[in-house]
């Protein structure tokens, strides 16, 4: 019997015990090797908000001068989550039935942040309900690069939440990327990334932007084609309402769970339905690594 099996009642009885989490690639800002001891840059983010967002490491770096994963507009990027490695040891990751994250990108410095993507559970992959593990080795996640995104400098990204675990935990790793071949599209019409699991003072209170224990989290604004994926035993539901975005933003639709997550993945907004009909988000749907897009009209 595989030891993640014997583990997983357990595990689903210390609801409290933390998880920690990074990417391997795009190379976090600050990030050390991934092996030696300890694992405080794969901690979530503090409650209180104080360090959102990239737990400060952004200011430390000059976006222009500094190293960066180069990317080119108009094609797929990917980040990489960072696997199972030395148990307790930075290169290990404690996946708590995995859960849902996004891929976003910032032109301000960390002011707002613009949803490239949203995977709703199975990120990571491969780690079924009450386990630690992520057994699928393959913890590429693609996205898209709209042809128009502004060159130059920017920050990507990544943030988690998982479906056990503590519920003030929100886990972001952010990177230093260039952008090629693009135009000067700041992505303005995407939705903000979803900011929740804290209570940040004036902007996100006590209850608000909170996800349920062992569930997984579905975005209130996902942005373009979400990526679904069931696991067994993981329900999906919305968190609860509130200022779920960077308080340097405007809203994009988040704030209230309120908004229109569009699916264009040009910098351009959506084109407008025909009337009369409905037409249902388009999803992309994870199966083994593999992703089917299903976009639906209902006369």
């Amino acid at each position: 019997m595989r030891l993640e099996t014997l583990l997983a009642p357990l595990l689903l009885t210390l609801p409290l015990v933390s998880a920690h989490a990074r990417i391997k690639y795009p190379t976090p800002i600050d990030a050390p090797s991934q092996d030696p001891s300890g694992n405080a840059y794969n901690a979530p983010l503090k409650a209180d908000g104080s360090q959102f967002p990239c737990k400060g490491l952004h200011k430390s770096v000059n976006l222009s001068t500094v190293s960066k994963t180069n990317w080119q507009a108009g094609s797929n990027a990917y980040f990489e989550v960072l696997g199972n490695g030395i148990p307790g040891g930075e290169g290990a990751l404690a996946a708590h039935s995995g859960g849902s994250c996004q891929a976003s990108m910032s032109f301000d410095g960390g002011v707002t942040w613009k949803v490239l993507q949203s995977f709703e559970g199975g990120c990571p992959r491969g780690v079924t309900l009450g386990s630690n593990i992520a057994m699928d080795p393959n913890q590429k996640f693609e996205f898209a690069i709209p042809q128009d995104t502004q060159s130059g400098p920017a920050l990507f990204a990544w943030s988690w939440i998982a479906v056990s675990g503590n519920r003030d935990e929100f886990y972001m790793d952010c990177a230093a990327v260039n952008i090629s071949g693009g135009g000067s599209n700041k992505l303005q019409s995407f939705p903000d990334m979803y900011l929740g699991e804290m209570q940040i003072p004036g902007h996100i209170a006590p209850g608000e932007c909170a996800s349920t224990q062992g569930f997984a989290v579905v975005y209130p604004n996902p942005g373009p084609a979400p990526v679904k994926t069931q696991v067994a035993g993981i329900d999906f539901k919305a968190p609860t309402t509130g200022n779920c975005f960077a308080p340097g933003s405007v809203g994009g639709g988040n704030g209230g769970n309120n908004g229109n997550g569009g699916n264009s993945t040009s910098g351009n907004p959506p084109n407008p339905t025909p009337s009369g009909v409905t037409t249902l988000p388009s999803v992309r749907i994870d199966i083994n690594g593999k992703q089917c897009k299903c976009t639906c009209e209902v006369p």
